[in-house]
């Protein structure tokens, strides 16, 4: 059996509730909104967070009704941070497929990306829970904290590792945290327990990134996306900022003289990709995941055994492994 296959193996059942619900959304009545919900459905990625939510309350001995659909709220927020962050980047490629904006627009993508957001909060209605309410409002604001951060460091050659952190925490480890959190309340665990998930989400989330940021370097891999993006959108992320930490002064001058020019060549950012490789950006920013997911596995070993526990073991060597 493949991985992923036996990861998802003790919740078939609710991820096939989980699809109808889905699917659910794209009839609005409204022929043109329908459309692209339905586009963004045929997008659809590996869906961790929703996986995340069900896989951690199952643990905990309880996948409900209420699971499914805080999972839904999960990945639908997930997809209107991802239409927004397509607008915001000018994006034209999301796993291989053309980006709402691409094929509708700016002002009619920020507008679908609004209508879920509303839909989130009709579920969050539904489940009538005020932790798992206040979990999901937090993460909403730090989201947009985490994105307004990462668009004020543009260019900032001199980011720190620690302003790097507080940037992917924001932007992306929140939203794994929440998942495994809200996943460990609906499953009825004790706070202790829910502490302990909401830390085993961030250090995945974190390592989810940082990831990311790598596969991004990648000239050979088919991602679904264009390599080298974060360069040309002269994003700072952490194999840069290791990179430049190694570099000398003549080193540094090269790349920065690369990053300040408003279009960039092929040839420019491959020169980038080659000089952070050279420099042991990669590898450090590897070794970092490492360290996330070590975190991560300690923390799942505090679980009772189940079929649960294990499908988690093993959606972190998912993610460790991931190549897109």
């Amino acid at each position: 059996m493949a991985l992923r296959e036996e990861i998802l193996k003790p919740i078939k059942a609710e991820l096939d509730d989980f699809a109808l619900q889905y699917e659910g959304v794209a009839c609005s009545g409204i022929r043109l909104l329908d459309d692209m919900v339905l586009h963004i459905a045929k997008t659809k990625g590996k869906q961790l967070r929703p996986i995340l939510v069900l896989l951690v309350s199952g643990a905990y001995g309880r996948i409900t009704n209420k699971s499914i659909k805080a999972a839904l709220a999960m990945e639908m927020l997930h997809v209107t941070s991802l239409i927004h962050d397509d607008v915001v980047d000018e994006s034209l490629l999301r796993r291989g497929k053309q980006t709402l904006n691409s094929i509708w627009g700016n002002k009619l993508a920020v507008l679908v990306g609004d209508y879920l957001y509303a839909r989130v909060l009709n579920i969050l209605v539904e489940i009538d829970d005020k932790e798992i309410l206040k979990t999901i409002s937090d993460v909403a604001r730090l989201m947009g904290e985490g994105e307004l951060l990462q668009q004020q460091n543009a260019r900032e050659y001199n980011l720190t590792e620690n302003n790097y952190y507080e940037v992917i925490r924001k932007k992306t480890a929140v939203l794994f945290s929440a998942c495994t959190k809200i996943g460990a309340i609906v499953g009825g665990a004790t706070a202790a327990e829910m502490e302990q998930m909401q830390e085993f989400g961030e250090c995945l989330g974190i390592a989810f990134q940082i990831q990311d940021d790598i596969l991004d370097y990648s000239k050979t891999l088919d991602t679904g996306k264009t390599y080298g993006n974060d360069i040309r959108e002269q994003k700072i992320t952490l194999p840069l900022i290791c990179a430049l930490q190694n570099a000398n002064e003549t080193q540094q001058n090269e790349i920065k003289e690369i990053y300040v020019k408003e279009t960039l060549q092929q040839e420019e950012v491959d020169k980038v990709i080659q000089m952070v490789a050279d420099l042991g950006g990669i590898q450090k920013a590897q070794d970092a995941i490492d360290s996330y997911m070590n975190k991560a596995c300690a923390l799942l070993e505090k679980l009772q055994d189940s079929e649960y526990k294990k499908s988690l073991l093993l959606l972190v060597e998912e993610i460790a492994t991931r190549k897109k």
